[in-house]
């Protein structure tokens, strides 16, 4: 399978990711192994930041999450059999996880939502402290002591599964810096996935999704916070096509 835009997306589909996120293990030494999921934001970000290239290279598994990216990377067939977005993903994970063998760290946005992933696994047989949540200031990837602190903590929980829920690329870049204290688990990186998942957001309506137009919704439902996302990034998604495209060529 080639790559597009220096990506290599993962072959397996969504149902083969879950069973090997919940029922592998990583070797002792092995570090992280960082699931990503590129949608049109991610794209745009690549094409401008040296960290955020570092840690798509760096990931164990990426996936075509936005419909745009998908199609195009389908075109070029360099795109697996489905789109596995990060909010699916990490949906289908969660109930698949086991209390015999996990320990769960999440880093999410609010508090709320991190109880409820809490109390979630928490009915489903783990114990609370199985299952820890951080919610970082803003700002936080920025201050060196806090980020050495967090990922200390997150090693001592001796976690299986470090979950970010919040954006890109920050949630990436974070992960691959500290990869080296992070001990053997599995990251995921599915942005507004978690909140998606406790109820503290809604998700746009299955149809939506399934038509490749859920950015409507979410842009209806953020417009400060979206708007510069899918706008000025949409163009700098276009221009890497065609950067893309002209690389292919020659």
């Amino acid at each position: 399978m080639s790559d597009v835009f220096g990506i290599e997306f993962s072959p397996l589909t969504q149902s083969q990711l879950v069973s090997e996120l919940a029922g592998g293990r990583i070797p002792e030494g092995a570090g992280p192994r960082t699931v990503v999921t590129a949608n049109l934001d991610h794209v745009a970000h690549l094409s401008n930041n040296a960290d955020f290239r570092t840690a798509y290279k760096r990931a164990w598994a990426v996936t075509a999450d936005g419909m745009p990216v998908f199609v195009y990377a389908k075109l070029r067939g360099a795109a697996g059999p489905a789109r596995v977005p990060g909010s699916d993903l990490v949906a289908a994970l969660l109930p698949a996880l086991s209390p015999a063998a996990d320990r769960i760290f999440f880093v999410v946005s609010n508090w709320q939502t991190g109880r409820k992933l809490q109390a979630f696994l928490v009915s489903r047989g783990f114990r609370r402290s199985q299952v820890r949540f951080e919610v970082p200031s803003f700002g936080f990837e920025g201050d060196a002591a806090f980020s050495d602190q967090l990922a200390d903590r997150i090693r001592r929980h001796g976690t299986t599964h470090l979950v970010f829920g919040l954006g890109a690329p920050k949630s990436e870049v974070w992960i691959d810096r500290h990869r080296d204290r992070l001990g053997n688990c599995y990251g995921l990186c599915v942005g507004a996935g978690l909140d998606f998942f406790a109820g503290t957001k809604r998700r746009a309506p299955r149809w939506m999704r399934k038509s490749g137009i859920e950015w409507l919704w979410r842009l209806s439902q953020e417009p400060k916070r979206l708007w510069y996302r899918y706008t000025v990034h949409a163009w700098l998604f276009l221009a890497a096509v065609k950067d893309d495209l002209i690389a292919n060529k020659q």
